[in-house]
């Protein structure tokens, strides 16, 4: 799916949020009588960014759903097309809904924690039941802020299906999603289950970051092909974060360190008694700020949730590491340096060289030596 929509972009689809349940039941979404002609204008294969608006048919107060939806929650490709007649949306079942049109999807990724929702007709669960598995399929979103932060455009909020004008500002986004390089596995305060209570997260097992990813910015085809360029450009970010990811952990694989990612971490290496956990981002003039904080926040969380929560694990020397694609500017530089009196040491990457600042480096030295 990743190479088709790189080539040939893609189009969404909008609906409340407690609609997107069926769809992960059934694996169909549908259209109303009147968007007859819409539907039958989607071919097969093609692929739909599912944007979750606002809860509509759920009968709760508003303030157990406002902060549902109003995002991207996942991405599916066509696979076929129908029709029905049975009712299988909340609003059809429980209301006066109708949608009979249906594309049907050969392939879905969810971004949320669907392993969490039982797969059952809506039509067999409660009202509780339903607004638990929301907040279940919210996790992770792609939200409007994020898509005007980082990628400088947002999806159309109205209208299904619509075009998506710039799918290729999006791009970095939605990798990150499927290959679970961001936001790994976060924890909403509204992730609970019907009783009220959160499930705790259990350590990670550690797997081999993969690098097979064929994403040479320079390979591009023709420098005169608009499309492929802008592809290339808004890429450049998500490239640019794995080559340090890459360059940081050959620097450990090459001192004899066992390295891997997790669930959670971008980088979790072991030797001799030391601990290494990276968390690495792509910064620039207008993102130093939130990235910094970002990632230090991560650090605490995966350092928890990977370190302290293996019995094995936290009996051994942790050295927390920031992994920058660049050098931090010279205002961050003194807070960074304080930073490594809490155990987080700062590095960044130039060009296949690991760099940072010098008691990071020291620190660095010993534990590799």
């Amino acid at each position: 799916m990743e190479e088709d929509f790189f080539t040939d972009g893609f189009r969404k689809l909008t609906g409340p949020i407690e609609h997107w349940l069926t769809t992960y039941h059934t694996g169909y979404w549908g259209f109303r009588p009147d968007k007859e002609g819409a539907w039958e204008a989607i071919e097969e294969g093609e692929i739909f960014l599912f944007h979750a608006s606002a809860s509509k048919f759920l009968d709760v107060p508003r303030r157990e759903v406002k902060d549902a939806g109003k995002a991207v929650i996942g991405l599916g490709r066509v696979g076929a097309k129908s029709t029905k007649s049975e009712p299988a949306w909340w609003e059809e079942v429980h209301q006066d809904g109708n949608y009979p049109f249906l594309i049907h999807f050969s392939e879905i990724h969810w971004f949320g924690d669907t392993d969490s929702i039982r797969d059952v007709p809506v039509a067999d669960k409660s009202t509780d039941e339903m607004v638990a598995d929301v907040h279940r399929l919210d996790q992770n979103k792609i939200t409007f802020a994020e898509m005007d932060e980082r990628a400088g455009y947002r999806i159309p909020a109205q209208g299904s299906p619509g075009n998506v004008k710039y799918p290729e500002k999006l791009f970095p986004l939605l990798v990150e999603r499927l290959r679970g390089d961001s936001q790994k596995d976060l924890v909403s305060p509204q992730s609970q289950d019907a009783t009220g209570d959160t499930s705790a997260r259990d350590s990670s097992s550690i797997r081999e970051r993969s690098r097979d990813r064929n994403l040479d910015p320079e390979q591009s085809a023709s420098e005169t092909v608009s499309y492929s360029s802008s592809v290339d450009q808004t890429m450049s970010g998500w490239v640019e974060h794995e080559h340090a990811l890459d360059v940081f952990e050959d620097h450990l694989l090459n001192a004899g360190f066992d390295s891997g990612e997790t669930k959670h971490s971008d980088i979790l290496a072991s030797r001799d008694g030391y601990l290494v956990l990276a968390e690495a981002k792509f910064i620039h003039d207008g993102n130093e700020r939130s990235q910094i904080r970002t990632a230090i926040g991560q650090l605490h969380e995966y350092g928890y949730f990977d370190v302290q929560n293996d019995p094995e694990r936290r009996g051994m020397e942790l050295v927390k590491c920031l992994v920058f694609t660049k050098r931090p500017s010279e205002s961050y530089l003194p807070f960074l340096k304080s930073l490594s009196e809490d155990g987080i040491h700062t590095f960044w990457i130039d060009e296949y060289e690991v760099l940072g600042l010098q008691n990071s480096l020291e620190k660095l030295s010993q534990i590799t030596s």
